[in-house]
């Protein structure tokens, strides 16, 4: 009993030594450090990037983050396709367009805009008429094969409107509102905050829709490229956890990250103020981790960009769906990580 007794005690010791290894080596590979370069673009849907930058969070979770500003996220995929970044944020029209090309993965929805991408009314056009009357009998402004042209399509619909009928001048973004507010078009997609103006103008401008109202849901996901989820998938699951914790921050701290974004303004060059600032933050719905698994693990995230992809095929940009649950399928894994590096 005695020798017995003995074992019994080593065995346990080597038990615990291992167990303790292991735990050390985890440890260590969360801490280990590594560099990554991010994409991006200079508006108000990239702060949350820069801002767990800024707060330490890459740090904390041992990444070194080079975040690179591209004018769109069309412009971003080559780059990307090339290996030139790792992860970060494109919009969804090219996170699909990116997961069909070279396997761009979707790891979690960094925002939802239903209520951000509104359908914009010149009031002149409105007199003696109606929305619906407006989308059939003049032209209207918005970028083709977007999720401009989702909430569009989607608003048309609501109020009783073959999309069909519409006569669609396809513009870019800034060119819309110069358009709206010139006259050369009636109404138009548009987001925030560079529609502060327009928004603001009672006399002129109506918002008469958005893709809350239309029932159509809009969400900018972020993205890791395949080779990096690959060879990387710790390294991708720290960006997650850091990048969602920025998220967080936002939503739970309006004033603090008002100030922020403040910064973040002066810091990348755009054209904002405090009311600016405001009015974004309460139409951009940051999401958190936990919302991201969810939607991610049910289905939604998968339905959704699905529902973006199909208004893409109607407009030619596609000859089919891509399979977008096998994109979702493919980032979870990383999610999952993302969330038990907070257990």
């Amino acid at each position: 009993m005695i020798a017995s007794k003995a074992a019994q005690a080593t065995f346990v010791a080597l038990l615990l030594t291992g167990i303790c290894a292991t735990a050390a080596l985890a440890s260590a590979q969360d801490k280990k450090p590594a560099s990554i370069v991010l994409s991006s673009q200079p508006n108000e849907a990239g702060f949350p990037m820069w801002l767990a930058n800024k707060l330490g969070y890459y740090t904390e979770r041992g990444l070194t983050v080079k975040i690179q500003y591209f004018p769109n996220g069309g412009a971003a995929l080559a780059s990307g396709a090339a290996g030139d970044w790792q992860a970060g944020w494109t919009g969804s029209p090219p996170a699909i367009t990116g997961w069909a090309k070279f396997g761009l993965t979707t790891v979690g929805t960094m925002m939802k805009e239903d209520r951000n991408i509104k359908l914009v009314m010149r009031k002149d056009a409105l007199k003696g008429s109606s929305p619906a009357e407006v989308l059939k009998t003049k032209p209207i402004g918005t970028v083709p094969n977007s999720t401009w042209s989702q909430v569009l399509i989607a608003c048309a619909r609501h109020f009783g409107v073959d999309p069909n009928q519409m006569k669609i001048v396809p513009l870019d973004p800034p060119v819309t509102r110069q358009a709206l507010q010139s006259g050369d078009v009636s109404s138009g997609t548009t987001d925030s905050s560079p529609d502060f103006d327009i928004v603001n103008d009672k006399e002129k401008f109506e918002v008469v829709c958005d893709g809350a109202i239309a029932k159509t849901s809009v969400v900018d996901p972020y993205i890791v490229t395949k080779k990096f989820a690959a060879e990387q998938p710790d390294v991708a699951a720290r960006f997650v956890e850091a990048s969602f914790r920025a998220n967080e921050f936002i939503m739970a701290n309006k004033d603090q990250a008002l100030k922020y974004l403040l910064e973040y303004y002066k810091d990348i060059g755009i054209d904002g103020n405090e009311a600016k600032a405001r009015y974004t933050l309460g139409l951009r719905d940051y999401q958190t981790l936990n919302q991201a698994l969810a939607d991610m693990s049910d289905g939604t995230t998968a339905n959704t960009l699905t529902k973006t992809a199909e208004v893409f095929v109607a407009g030619g940009a596609y000859d089919k769906v891509p399979d977008l649950a096998a994109n979702i399928k493919a980032g979870l894994p990383i999610l999952k990580a993302a969330a038990a590096l907070r257990k």
